[in-house]
């Protein structure tokens, strides 16, 4: 979908004609999924909030205002709430900032060897502080640009930038090219 497309459907929206708003959902369903899949590591889970995330997504999708960012990044950002809001719930005693590794591992429904491979990438990903490893995350496997994760960050575009290159540089000397390369393309 184009920019402008886009920006039409959302003025609709807001306006209160959602018929366009199916549109918008199927742009984004995978990436937000996605993303909340990589930090609850439940299917059933991340489904559930991702149907939370579209519903206030398209309750509250008044309050979206363009100049203060993409609707991708505000999208995001209900999706991150969401996640925390649900492990808030879940288990009030856990850090809020790792709900990333929170997941029973009986109950992914994942092969043997992609669950290897997410073993070892959690491995990896444990070493950096929660942030940091919420840039790679969507920079990686979401494909966000810095803009973005900035403002679903809020950090500078400069500081995720620099954040991202400082731990691929670390992970490069850690794993050496090969593993690195895998890892950096890993598609679970």
């Amino acid at each position: 979908m184009d920019p402008n497309q886009e920006k039409q459907i959302i003025k609709a929206c807001q306006a209160g004609n959602f018929e366009g708003f199916g549109e918008l959902y199927e742009v984004y369903v995978k990436k937000i999924y996605s993303f909340v899949f990589y930090k609850t590591y439940h299917k059933e889970t991340a489904e559930d909030i991702v149907s939370i995330v579209f519903m206030k997504a398209l309750e509250n999708i008044g309050s979206y205002k363009p100049g203060r960012g993409s609707f991708s990044a505000w999208l995001y950002g209900i999706a991150r709430h969401a996640v925390v809001d649900h492990f808030r719930a879940v288990r009030p005693s856990v850090n809020i900032e790792d709900v990333w590794d929170l997941a029973d591992e009986q109950n992914l429904e994942i092969d043997l060897d992609a669950r290897e491979k997410l073993n070892e990438v959690k491995k990896y990903l444990a070493k950096f502080k929660p942030t940091h490893r919420e840039i790679i995350m969507m920079r990686l496997w979401q494909g966000l640009s810095y803009r973005e994760i900035s403002e679903i960050i809020g950090f500078s575009e400069a500081n995720c930038k620099m954040i991202f290159s400082r731990e691929m540089a670390k992970l490069r000397e850690e794993m050496g090219i090969v593993a690195f390369l895998l890892f950096m393309f890993l598609n679970i």
